[in-house]
């Protein structure tokens, strides 16, 4: 078999000119596509890939330590001079929980309270809100001042009764009934006769 030679030369040459514009058409037309590429919108899944979520974790809450009824020192105080009111207190805190051990009464010096008061130290808002509660019965206007005590106090929550201003009454006393006689016993000698010697 006999090979032939083809011979290129025949071919026309291309010239440098449009070589180069085949190279400028082709980075063109390149840089024409990722133009639009670049300027349509993303996908949704792309965008969900471009989101950034921030993980918050979330603030503790500090929890305020429960408090113990029985541990609770509370002062009443009788700010309307009613014989008896501020133990009428203590009864009712007592049947509630708290320890009589911790409650400790006394007198206002003046008696002219119409409002009961409960004040507390920070952080007693969940006991002043069960003392007044148990106290609402007994008491028509209850106001609370809440937080009001210094911590150093000696008492966690003082309580001053209100209400009705006590007056006091003097007492009269009246002598009734009827006077009776007493029977009286009477004697009277008896004689009998005596002999006498002869």
């Amino acid at each position: 078999m006999e090979e032939t030679a083809f011979s290129y030369s025949n071919q026309p040459k291309k010239s440098n000119k449009t070589m180069l514009f085949v190279v400028i058409s082709v980075l063109l037309a390149v840089l024409i596509g990722w133009f639009f590429v670049t300027q349509q919108p993303k996908d949704t899944d792309e965008v969900k890939n471009d989101i950034v979520v921030e993980e918050k974790t979330p603030t503790p809450t500090i929890e305020k330590p429960k408090i113990e009824k029985s541990s609770v020192k509370i002062q009443v105080i009788n700010g309307t001079g009613t014989p008896g009111q501020a133990g009428i207190v203590v009864k009712a805190l007592e049947e509630a929980g708290y320890s009589s051990d911790n409650i400790k009464t006394g007198n206002s010096e003046e008696f002219d309270n119409e409002t009961t008061t409960i004040e507390a130290k920070e952080n007693f808002e969940e006991i002043v809100k069960n003392i007044e509660d148990e106290l609402k019965s007994t008491f028509d206007k209850i106001t609370v001042k809440s937080s009001n005590l210094d911590s150093d106090s000696e008492f966690d929550v003082v309580i001053v009764t209100g209400g009705k201003i006590f007056e006091a009454v003097t007492p009269t006393a009246s002598v009734t009934g009827s006077v009776s006689p007493t029977p009286s016993v009477t004697t009277t000698p008896i004689l009998t006769p005596t002999s006498t010697p002869q």
